[in-house]
């Protein structure tokens, strides 16, 4: 799908990390309607192109949310030194 604009352009927070826990409830909520929305049969009031172009913009907002979400989780994996970036101990392992 062509826009005009781009999502992830659209969409901005000044601290990811203050939203990653929180957008992550709405993406998975939002990826759960763009299902329903290709499961359902539209009820007659909708075509199977409008029901699909519907799930591809919500699934388009998903995508710019999930980026908050990357860089939210990046930024609380590098500031507690988790993930990836867990330090290893005296002996050069990794502890956990």
């Amino acid at each position: 799908m062509n826009y005009d604009f781009c999502m992830d352009n659209l969409i901005r927070v000044d601290d990811p990390k203050d939203w990653a826990a929180r957008l992550s409830f709405t993406v998975q909520s939002l990826v759960m309607t763009a299902r329903l929305a290709l499961d359902n049969d539209g009820s007659g009031l909708c075509s199977d192109n409008e029901r699909m172009a519907v799930a591809a913009d919500t699934l388009e907002v998903v995508s710019a949310l999930m980026a908050i979400v990357e860089d939210g989780a990046d930024q609380m994996e590098t500031s507690g030194g988790y993930g990836r970036y867990r330090k290893p101990n005296a002996t050069g392992c990794i502890d956990g």
